[in-house]
């Protein structure tokens, strides 16, 4: 009876200490664990991280439900429960496996800054739901062959019925596969359409304007159409800005007193590239105006809005300060005899 209490008395002790080394890998370090390797760019280390989540505190109470088993007073019922629990066990396992590779797919977009893609997630996710279908009528002992000839004699029906759904998931993996775009991109179609990649899903692609309005595209027409993409292949672009002076102004000195003033705005400006030496080329002369064009160059699409704001608004009260005059305007009047 001593020896007995003393058994109960070590195996509460141990399995209480296997609850808490559980619980703390679980709640206190994994999470450490998955900031610092967020923060150092060790990609495996955060899936694994994340992949892991209850995890730990799961083989705890397996490990104290097997360590137990000894004690308890009917071991039959043990017996009953233990198809259970293997189950139990190959299914952690299997949704450790999926979760790892969701989460390897899902870290890697995002650290190389592509964002997230839902058509990749959810498809892995489609997968995974069923890898662990399939466990589980294994598990059970239901053949998983007669389903599947079923699935294979019913694919042709369903292609023919979900044939425009299926034409834009393929797209999106097309869409996908051939990195042509990327949620981040600044696009614009050739029907016109443009804003920033938010989304590639089942069957369409998510544009967010300027205005933070919402274009939904179908991915057949994302493969169809001529997409200018203003994010390759790299981020910054050119910025031009149109101007005019008088048509008697002092070229050489306007051309001076503009690049200064550029340079200024690109270097002062958030979003200008300050390195860049502005370019300012004159491209037509009238009777009232010369006109010319400055080229400027700025880290983004939507920096060049306003770099232009900066580069009018500085470059007009320059050139007004210097005396340079601005376009005139020619009006002719034409005098008709009243008979």
């Amino acid at each position: 009876m001593f020896a007995r209490e003393i058994s109960l008395t070590e195996t509460f002790l141990f399995s209480s200490l296997l609850l808490v080394v559980g619980l703390v890998l679980d709640w206190m370090i994994r999470p450490r664990v998955r900031r610092w390797a967020d923060a150092s760019n060790r990609i495996v280390i955060e899936a694994s991280a994340i992949a892991l989540g209850g995890q730990f505190t799961f083989w705890a109470l397996i490990a104290i439900t097997l360590l137990s088993a000894g004690l308890w007073p009917d071991l039959t019922l043990l017996e009953a429960w233990r198809p259970a629990l293997d189950l139990a066990i190959v299914l952690a396992i299997t949704i450790f496996v999926i979760r790892l590779i969701i989460n390897l797919v899902d870290s890697y977009l995002r650290h190389r800054q592509i964002g997230n893609i839902s058509l990749i997630n959810n498809l892995l996710r489609g997968l995974g739901a069923l890898a662990i279908g399939g466990t589980l009528l294994i598990s059970y002992g239901i053949p998983l062959g007669p389903l599947l000839t079923v699935i294979a004699g019913s694919s042709l029906g369903l292609t023919l019925a979900l044939r425009e759904p299926l034409a834009n998931f393929f797209a999106g993996v097309q869409i996908i596969a051939s990195n042509r775009v990327r949620p981040g991109d600044y696009i614009r179609l050739a029907s016109g359409e443009e804003g920033f990649v938010i989304d590639i899903r089942w069957s369409d692609t998510y544009l967010r304007q300027l205005a933070n309005n919402i274009i939904i595209i179908p991915n057949a027409q994302m493969i169809t159409q001529i997409v200018t993409n203003f994010s390759r292949p790299e981020p910054e672009l050119a910025v031009l800005v149109d101007f005019a002076v008088g048509a008697d102004a002092d070229l050489t000195r306007t051309e001076a007193i503009v690049l200064d003033v550029a340079r200024s705005v690109l270097a002062e400006t958030p979003g200008g590239v300050a390195t860049f030496e502005p370019l300012v080329r004159f491209n037509a002369i009238d009777a009232s105006s010369t006109r010319f064009t400055v080229v400027l160059r700025g880290q983004s699409f939507t920096d060049q809005f306003l770099l232009r704001h900066e580069l009018i608004k500085r470059l007009r009260e320059r050139l007004r300060a210097e005396g340079i005059a601005p376009p005139t305007q020619i009006v002719r009047l034409q005098n008709e005899e009243i008979h």
